[in-house]
Formats: C-alpha cells, structure tokens, sequence
C-alpha cells in the first residue's frame, strides 16, 4: 500500500519530515539524475537553474525552504531536489508527464458530493517512490495529497474545501519563471478557489499546465496554462475532463506536440463513462473509470514495459471527495494495486 506521511509545522519542518522519511527514495532520484544535473553546464548545477531558482524564490520562498528542508534531512542536494523539480522546464521535454484528469459537480454524483479523479503517468519506477502526505502547516490549511519522492507535486484536499489536480500541458512560449511542480504546492495552501486560480495564473509561471479545482460548494474550474496566457472553463452543473492538449479554442495553437491523438482519446474516454453513470457516480465508480483499459496499453490505465513497448505508464492514482475533505490514493497501476484512504 502507498506510503502514508505526517507532519505539520513550518515549510522547512515540512520538508524535513518528508525527507528523512523518504530518505532512501530521495538518494535513489538523485543517483537517477546525476546526468541531468551535469548537463546544465557552468560550474555547477546553479548556474543552469539560477533564473528559475530566483523566480521561485521571489514569489514562493515557502516552497523553497520546505524543499532546503528536504534535502538537509535526506543529504541529497538542494540544487539536485530543484532540478528534479524543474526538468520538465529545463529540458523543454514533451511527454514527460502525461495525466488524466476529471471534476464531477454534485449533480452527478449519487450522494450530491463534489468528486475528482487523477491518474499520474510518468516513466516506469516513479510507481516505487509514490506517497500520500497529510499535513497541518503553519499559517495554511491542513491538507492530505499525493506526490512522489522529490517532487512537490501536491494534488489532493485540504481542510478549507479546497481540491487541487493537474495534468502537464506542454506551450510554445515557455520561458524562465517558477516550476510548474512548484505552483501544485503552493496552490493547496490557497483557503479559496479563488487564491488557487490566481496561484496557478501568477504572472512569474514559467511553462504551460492544466490545473483542475474544486471546491466544497461545488464549483469546478479548469485552468489552462502557458508561459504567457491562460484561459479559464468552468464545469457548470455538468463534469469537466482534461489530459495533455490545450482544449480552450484561444490556446489550442500553443500545443508544442504535433501528435496529441492519445490525449484526445483518453480525455473523450473519460467524457463518455462520466457521462453514462451522469447521477450515480461514485468513489468506486470514479475508481474504475481511472482504471479503464480502452485503447490498452494506451489506456487511460496506461501499462509500461514489459507489458508494453511504452516506457511509460500509470504510476499512480487519486480520487478525492472534496465536500467529504477525504482522499484515496495509490501508487501503480489503479486497476490492480491497493488504495489508501485519508481523511482530514
């Protein structure tokens, strides 16, 4: 089963937590990236992520010292943890993540809760450094999400009714700015719909990604994202689903993927099995529609080597009821491994 971290306190107290938790995880990405770092050049790693780090710095330095403090407790470099947080913006690489992401208004739902689902695929093993955080910081609301080793990727649910999941888009006018990763964290602090919108909109955003909120009352927006625009859907009284194309018409030119056809499949996919269990969606049922294996292996449950020829897949999953402030997590593939609940 995932494994399940607590902690609370300060940003760094945060961090350090996490990474004498994770200790061993953290080492193992950071042999991983070894490479990565080198390639940067200068005189070392700061050189190549200095306009990054600034940016970061200036607009979230909360993030910053929860990071420091996870790398003073794991013994792993901070500059490392930083690049590792940043490649998709370092490397300007396509089909580094690719998620599907769905938001079901109490319409929908057999209870008259607010649901939304996530499933997270990256490169095979990130499945073996998968976590669920449960947190009470200081100065923010108590969340619990789901993130993996070295990331502050933090999608899940925090205490004011506030639900947060993403998936990465990948824009043309990428520029030097804060880490997308970065934005997911500091959006789950947000006491509002609001705050969590004009976070992942912030003017010093450095690449393009889509974030999926929702909150207790029933609202579900979907925010789409690059280095220099945004666009805003919002769900209505109906369900809004999302993977790794731009769907807002203003923004559909920034698609830097000539090849998107999968992502428009699994995003029809999930449209269609919402849209037949419209009124009696529930956790369960929003469980096995993360698991579907239409199109297999490129799936919405996505399946990598040795099953496959895909190098990558389903390393995780998230299903969350905002209204409930509760979340159901695990790491692999969702049609076969074991989910965690969490409740605030």
């Amino acid at each position: 089963m995932i494994p399940l971290i607590e902690t609370g306190g300060t940003p760094r107290e945060i961090g350090h937590d996490v990474g004498r938790a994770m200790r061993e995880q953290l080492q193992a990405v950071a042999a991983s990236s070894r490479a990565e770092v080198g390639r940067l050049g200068g005189d070392g790693p700061r050189d190549g992520i200095r306009p990054y780090l600034e940016a970061t710095e200036r607009t979230a330095p909360e993030v910053v010292a929860e990071l420091r403090g996870m790398a003073d407790a794991s013994g792993v470099a901070f500059e490392t943890l930083f690049v590792v947080n940043a490649s998709a913006e370092l490397n300007q690489a396509i089909g580094t993540f690719e998620c599907t992401v769905v938001g079901v208004t109490p319409a929908g739902t057999a209870n008259g809760h607010v649901l939304l689902g996530h499933n997270e695929d990256a490169s095979a093993g990130w499945a073996d450094f998968a976590y669920v955080i449960k947190a009470e910081p200081e100065g923010a609301p108590a969340f619990a999400a789901f993130t993996y080793a070295g990331l502050l990727l933090h999608q899940g649910i925090n205490a004011a009714g506030l639900g947060s999941v993403g998936n990465a888009l990948y824009a043309r006018d990428a520029r030097p700015g804060v880490p997308k990763l970065f934005q997911y964290r500091r959006a789950i602090a947000q006491p509002t719909i609001e705050g969590a919108i004009r976070v992942a909109t912030d003017p010093a955003r450095a690449f393009g990604n889509n974030h999926l909120f929702a909150n207790a009352e029933g609202d579900v927006y979907d925010v789409e994202v690059s280095g220099c625009h945004w666009a805003l859907l919002h769900g209505g009284n109906r369900f809004l689903a999302h993977a790794n194309h731009f769907v807002s018409p203003d923004l559909t030119h920034l698609d830097r993927d000539d090849d998107l056809l999968n992502s428009r499949l699994r995003q029809a996919r999930v449209e269609r099995l919402i849209d037949a269990a419209w009124g009696a969606i529930t956790v369960e049922g929003l469980k096995e529609t993360l698991a579907d294996h239409s199109n297999y292996p490129k799936s919405v449950c996505k399946h990598h080597a040795p099953e496959s020829d895909l190098d990558y897949g389903t390393i995780g999953s998230v299903v969350i009821d905002v209204t409930d402030r509760s979340l159901w997590a695990c790491a692999g593939n969702p049609c076969r491994a074991p989910w965690r609940e969490v409740r605030l």
